[in-house]
């Protein structure tokens, strides 16, 4: 009976270190000024981010066709919880330029950017909805509850690559392929350095 009990203290003890160290090990993200990693952003500065000199960004369907190509678009927003899981951010404008069709947006929604890697970080839509021309048809594709969009790389000249698979359909008929793709890469120029670390 001593020896069932020893037993049962021993595992109830195990439990709590790994409760311990899961707590411990718990990832978190957090933007950084330099690369040293000792002063992070707080709430509040606003995030601008252009389309990267002579790139396009590119609405694409599923066997590979081009349905929205742009040449310019410019993402704005604010920072909202500055550290923790996820560094999460409003987005205030989202504009389209030189469009090879109508493109509008409808709802700027969020940016989640969650740590992955050293100076890198998984970026997260939420709630952001574009209306494009298709075939002569209004059709609008959004990030829902939680869409991956791509990868954002610290440093002086931070980067964001959108490889998004799977847009979902908020709007329009038949016509509107269903869960298109969108890629594209943008700079962000403001501010001008951004280092993720936790």
């Amino acid at each position: 009976m001593k020896h069932l009990k020893m037993l049962g203290l021993a595992a109830i003890a195990a439990m709590g270190l790994m409760a311990f160290v899961g707590a411990g090990s718990a990832s978190a993200t957090t933007l950084f000024t330099s690369s040293n990693l000792t002063n992070p952003y707080a709430v509040g500065p606003e995030v601008h981010s252009t389309l990267t000199t002579g790139s396009t960004a590119l609405l694409t369907g599923s066997g590979g066709e081009v349905l929205d190509k742009c040449t310019g678009s410019t993402v704005k927003g604010s920072i909202s919880t500055a550290t923790g899981t996820a560094v999460v951010g409003s987005i205030g404008t989202l504009t389209w330029e030189n469009c090879s069709v109508t493109t509008d947006t409808v709802a700027g929604g969020s940016l989640e950017i969650i740590k992955t890697g050293t100076n890198e970080g998984e970026v997260r839509g939420k709630g952001s909805e574009v209306t494009v021309n298709i075939f002569g048809v209004s059709c609008t594709y959004g990030t829902g509850t939680g869409t991956k969009l791509g990868t954002l790389t610290g440093g002086s000249a931070p980067i964001l690559k959108i490889a998004a698979v799977n847009l979902t359909k908020t709007a329009g008929g038949f016509l509107c392929p269903s869960n298109p793709g969108w890629d594209a890469e943008y700079t962000v120029t403001t501010p001008h350095a951004v280092f993720i670390g936790a």
